[in-house]
């Protein structure tokens, strides 16, 4: 519990009414999307700043009294890293969402790091323009955070992830400085720019971005083909790159995953077919039909048991709407998950959908995978009820296993979730001792006092004798 000198000069900072301190308002604050269906702990305080100025008030506050700051978005990451695993306070960036602007002629769009994704993207349309990386969760996560885990999403293998599109960042550091890097910030920090994009907010608070956007695509091409295997799908894909096309997408969901769907009222989607993918190409209205015609071939000689191909736009919202559906539709299967985003290469990809059937027999789960098929970014995720004792064991236990075989056949064990708590023990194994150390020391550089989100993304020095490790900076 937090002396009360400490609540008075948080409340200092910010108006009273948004600092919490009443179990009853801190419990939705105890965990985050990982954590909703296991363990949980209340921090001791939320504070609700709506300023960059109130956060570095608030951040100076925590440093002086050496109080854990755990910065949170919308509380939607999947590895641990907006939970209060050791107390402290929840600095809530929910009421700085404002998109601020955006500059078409520079092609650049101003917002706060609490704006919604989808408002981000929604705006960058309305001005011509376009703002690829497009996460699951969009429509209720938050940019910042997207920032802070270098988020990715379906466009990733044409576009790149959300760091390819950081052009600057205001934040507060862990003495409450406020330093504002990148295009138009303070040209002597700018190597401090891409260390805060996937920082997870163990080395600041970032409070506004300023995104780089592209040209709204002229023509844009959807395909849905159905396979009776994971193998031929995968095949679908090697043949597509082997005609020289880079689609903007390239996504699939396995036979659980389509059941899913087809469960949660998504029609008769996938039928009986193992694998769907779906293939999307944008660009010059010429060579978008080009392409089509060329992906459409690859794919028939995969072996493709059904092909689609949209004539129009709102037959291509369809064609995505099972992709978009599926991490609500698990949850009309099992009211919990385990949600795992490991990378492997992608030849490998039907071998690992392979042995998380495997995982899910011997730990007695159901397993649904799906993702971006492009880049080898499976989303295995292990279905849990955790009111029925030992389940949510049995899924980190399958998850950890799962970590095993990515670090075996050289992935990563992240490629936009990030590290956060729950792949930590992790990450030495996969970055090795030389890097690990890098990273403390640049944590102990900028958080000498170690009070921006302890106890995520950067393994304490007594980790390192571990044998285990995980990803690398999300």
């Amino acid at each position: 519990m937090l002396d009360r000198r400490v609540i008075r000069d948080l409340e200092g900072q910010v108006a009273a009414s948004h600092v919490y301190t009443r179990p009853a308002d801190l419990a939705a604050y105890a965990y985050d999307a990982w954590g909703a269906s296991g363990e949980r702990h209340l921090p001791d305080a939320v504070v609700f700043p709506a300023s960059t100025e109130e956060v570095a008030g608030v951040v100076s506050v925590c440093a002086v009294h050496h109080v854990p700051i755990i910065p949170r978005g919308a509380g939607t990451g999947y590895a641990a890293g907006a939970s209060p695993s050791q107390g402290g306070v929840i600095l809530s960036l929910a009421r700085l969402n404002r998109v601020l602007g955006v500059e078409t002629e520079a092609l650049r769009l101003h917002a706060q790091a609490g704006a919604i994704t989808a408002g981000v993207h929604a705006h960058a349309a309305a001005s011509g323009l376009y703002y690829p990386p497009d996460p699951g969760s969009s429509s209720t996560c938050t940019i910042g955070g997207n920032v802070a885990c270098n988020a990715a999403g379906p466009h990733t293998l044409r576009y790149g992830v959300t760091a390819d599109f950081v052009a600057g960042i205001t934040a507060v550091l862990s003495d409450g400085r406020i330093v504002r890097l990148g295009e138009g910030g303070d040209a002597s920090a700018s190597g401090l720019l891409s260390l805060m994009v996937g920082s997870e907010g163990t080395l600041g608070v970032i409070t506004e971005v300023l995104l780089r956007l592209v040209p709204a695509p002229k023509a844009r091409s959807t395909l849905a083909a159905m396979f009776t295997s994971m193998d031929r799908a995968a095949a679908a894909v090697a043949e597509i790159t082997a005609a020289g096309i880079v689609p903007a997408a390239l996504e699939f969901l396995d036979d659980a995953a389509l059941a899913a769907v087809r469960r949660a009222g998504g029609g008769d989607v996938g039928g009986d077919a193992a694998a769907l993918l779906i293939v999307e190409l944008e660009g010059d209205p010429a060579a978008v039909g080009a392409d089509t015609d060329a992906a459409s071939g690859a794919i028939t000689r995969a072996g493709a048991s059904q092909l689609q191909r949209a004539t129009e736009p709102g037959q291509a919202q369809r064609l995505w709407a099972a992709r978009k559906a599926v991490s609500a539709a698990v949850a009309k299967v099992q009211i919990g998950k385990v949600n795992e985003d490991v990378v492997v290469p992608r030849d490998r990809v039907a071998e690992l959908v392979a042995h998380t059937r495997t995982l899910g027999t011997k730990h007695q789960l159901q397993v649904v995978n799906f993702g971006h098929l492009g880049d080898g970014n499976v989303h295995a995720t292990f279905l849990i009820d955790p009111r029925i004792d030992g389940q949510r064991a049995r899924a980190d236990a399958a998850a950890g296993e799962l970590f095993e075989t990515v670090l075996n056949m050289g992935g990563s064990l992240s490629g936009e979730h990030g590290v956060g708590a729950a792949k930590l023990e992790y990450v030495e194994r996969q970055l090795g001792p030389g890097t690990v150390e890098l990273m403390r020391r640049i944590k102990g550089a900028l958080d000498p006092r170690g009070v921006l989100n302890p106890g995520k993304k950067v393994p304490p020095a007594q980790s390192s004798g571990s044998s285990t490790a995980s990803n690398e900076a999300a």
